[in-house]
């Protein structure tokens, strides 16, 4: 896999919280992945190598600044050590369910590039929505950004 996270997979989140990784993406997020809330309403599964580099970037930002101590709280506070089970489950502490709406048995877990994401099905439904009425507007939007 090479590092590159691809893909959706719908799964159920059981009665302790865990949710099952599929084995591709697992075996590719490997020892000292990092479980943690998104600024979108689902939580994310960094990889070692990314979640160090964030944690860097994060640290090297100006103290001084408001945006830099509420973007550290908010990705620091709520990660946890990501560890699977033999069944390739990882245990979701109920405070990170309760962020990403992870109440009932739905969840859809979804490679995005460089990390993992886990949604409630009925986000990740509303985001895939958005996606569909909104993708040009966003794609057309990044192009002008790069120009």
């Amino acid at each position: 896999m090479n590092g590159l996270f691809l893909g959706q997979y719908h799964r159920s989140v059981d009665d302790k919280g865990r949710v099952a990784i599929p084995t591709d993406l697992r075996s590719a997020l490997g020892q000292g992945s990092v479980l943690t809330r998104s600024f979108d309403g689902c939580l994310s599964i960094y990889p070692a190598s990314k979640w160090n580099a964030m944690a860097r970037s994060i640290d090297d930002l100006p103290d001084m600044r408001y945006e830099a101590r509420a973007t550290a709280r908010a990705l620091f506070s709520s990660a946890v050590p990501c560890t699977f089970d033999r069944q390739g489950r990882v245990s979701i502490p109920e405070f990170l369910r309760d962020h990403a709406g992870l109440h009932d048995d739905d969840a859809v877990v979804v490679g995005v590039g460089s990390h993992v994401e886990i949604w409630s099905r009925s986000s990740w439904l509303r985001q895939h929505e958005a996606l569909q009425s909104e993708g040009r507007q966003l794609a057309e939007a990044l192009a002008a950004s790069r120009a």
